[in-house]
């Protein structure tokens, strides 16, 4: 024993290993270490990963924590320069103005080091103004992670002086919020042929996207404010994700690209398209690896879509438009659908005869429902043997009239497949509309799981008339009635002096748990 501790104390952790474990914790975590050994002292200060992360708190005045925080970096960044300490990574969380301190002092010089393997720069809003960096960032011969994320009123505009990319090994790039010449992004994808993962936010008037020959590419995310005029991406036969939104146009039909070079994709995300009978070919034809689709509809051209794919397992549709549609989904191996939307679809699952495992409806219904409302509803619960529900925006201008004895509309009791039913009520003053619409919600579908959220303010004149509401049934139906106690996070059973803490959600709404006993 004795010759172990005389072991132990002779030989020490080697630095690498020492960085590596400082790198995996906190700053402050990792600052604390340096009481261990002088050698857990020197790693500290030699550390090659650098996390400058603004922080608000230390300083009581805008004044003394801004100066104060920017000495602090040139001081650290002066030390590791001056004696020439390799920084492997860096991460700079700052505001546009402190950057471009940094920038014009320290960016360049770092870019260059060829022991940088990462670096990361995140701008927030302080000012109205442009971050601006020269093509030296991409400098680094060894640079593996490069993101740059701007924000929308104060971006990061990338110069070209004499664009010759020397970041070969680049495997990951991310350029969100960010201005770039069409010519340095060409130059970029050009040269950088390993990459594996691009993710495009661009501030630009580019009209034309070009993306060839990059063998490793597996994800390509994209988002643009307006469709280009020419979408070209070619020879990328790794290609597994491809994500497209178009930020603000929404009426815009999608850019027409090439898809005979996605046959690898197995998950296809797509934002401002328009549903027509070719993008509904694409899909059934020409995506033969497609395993998940999600899809934001703003504009189609037709009253019917037919989503066809013998190799889809996850279909999401968010539709933002009120008109009545029939959605049909030939997919023999779908087991998760997801619908998101202001009306209640109809649905159609004709490749299988019990539809998909899983159904999980969002519905913002901003138009008044009616019986006919609770009839879809009742069909689309054949479908599935697992429900979900969410609905939120009701707008409800006198109590329905529902018999609830209306065994046309009624769900089986007792019911086994919805599962949660979530009921968020917005507009609280049609109080009435709200309660007798949930009431037949709760009925009709026989939830497991319930949960209903009220502003705070309203919080006593709607929970009151549901949890009155709840007792009533459990009195009819012999059955008890939990709810979920915040105070100690177990269910206990409903009664009606039932404690009027129930719930807080976000700070501004209250939330009622529920589970009944059917």
């Amino acid at each position: 024993m004795e010759e172990v501790r005389r072991r132990s104390k002779r030989g020490d952790v080697p630095v690498d290993l020492v960085h590596l474990i400082q790198s995996l914790l906190s700053v402050k975590e990792a600052a604390r270490t340096c009481v261990l050994s002088k050698t857990w002292s020197h790693a500290w200060s030699t550390i090659p990963h650098l996390r400058f992360h603004y922080k608000t708190s230390k300083f009581p005045t805008d004044e003394e924590k801004e100066r104060e925080y920017i000495k602090f970096i040139d001081r650290t960044m002066s030390k590791y320069v001056q004696h020439n300490i390799p920084i492997e990574s860096l991460k700079l969380k700052l505001d546009n103005q402190f950057a471009s301190h940094f920038s014009n002092k320290w960016i360049s010089t770092v870019a260059a080091q060829c022991c940088l393997r990462e670096l990361y720069i995140r701008i927030f809003y302080k000012s109205v103004s442009k971050l601006i960096l020269t093509d030296e960032i991409f400098s680094g011969k060894n640079l593996h992670t490069l993101s740059l994320r701007g924000s929308r009123s104060s971006p990061i505009e990338i110069v070209s002086r004499n664009p010759v990319i020397n970041c070969l090994n680049l495997r990951l790039l991310k350029l969100e919020d960010v201005e770039i010449s069409e010519e340095l992004l060409d130059t970029l994808f050009s040269t950088c042929i390993l990459l594996e993962k691009i993710v495009l936010s661009l501030r630009s008037d580019m009209k034309t996207f070009k993306l060839r020959n990059l063998c490793y590419l597996q994800e390509l995310k994209f988002i643009t404010d307006v469709p280009y005029d020419v979408w070209k991406i070619e020879d990328v036969p790794s290609l597994r994700l491809f994500d497209y939104v178009v930020r603000l146009s929404w009426t815009e039909p999608i850019t027409k690209f090439n898809v005979a070079s996605l046959t690898s994709v197995t998950k296809l995300s797509l934002d401002g398209v328009t549903i027509d009978v070719e993008f509904l070919d694409m899909i059934k034809s020409k995506l033969p690896s497609l395993e998940i689709l999600d899809v934001v509809i703003r504009n189609w051209t037709f009253e019917r879509w037919d989503f066809t794919s013998s190799s889809l397992k996850r279909l999401t549709l968010i539709i933002h438009q009120s008109e009545k549609f029939d959605i049909q989904v030939n997919a023999p191996n779908l087991h998760h659908f997801s619908f998101s939307g202001r009306i209640m679809p109809s649905l159609v699952f004709p490749s299988s005869s019990n539809g998909p495992e899983y159904i999980k409806l969002e519905l913002d219904l901003f138009v008044p429902v009616d019986r006919s409302f609770f009839l879809t509803m009742r069909e689309l619960l054949n479908l599935s043997s697992k429900f979900d529900i969410e609905i939120s925006n009701i707008i409800h201008y006198k109590e329905l009239n529902i018999d609830n004895e209306d065994h046309e509309i009624r769900f089986t009791v007792p019911s086994t497949n919805v599962q949660h039913l979530s009921y968020y009520a917005y507009t609280p003053e049609k109080l009435q509309g709200h309660l007798s619409f949930f009431d037949a919600l709760i009925t009709l579908c026989h939830p497991k799981y319930v949960t209903v959220y009220t502003p705070k303010e309203e919080f006593c004149d709607f929970f009151k008339p549901v949890i009155s509401g709840m007792m009533a049934k459990k009195k009819s139906d012999g059955k008890d009635i939990e709810f979920k106690n915040i105070d100690n996070d177990k269910w206990e059973i409903l009664t009606d002096d039932c404690p009027s803490n129930l719930g807080i959600w976000d700070d501004t709404f209250y939330s009622l748990e529920l589970k009944p006993n059917w």
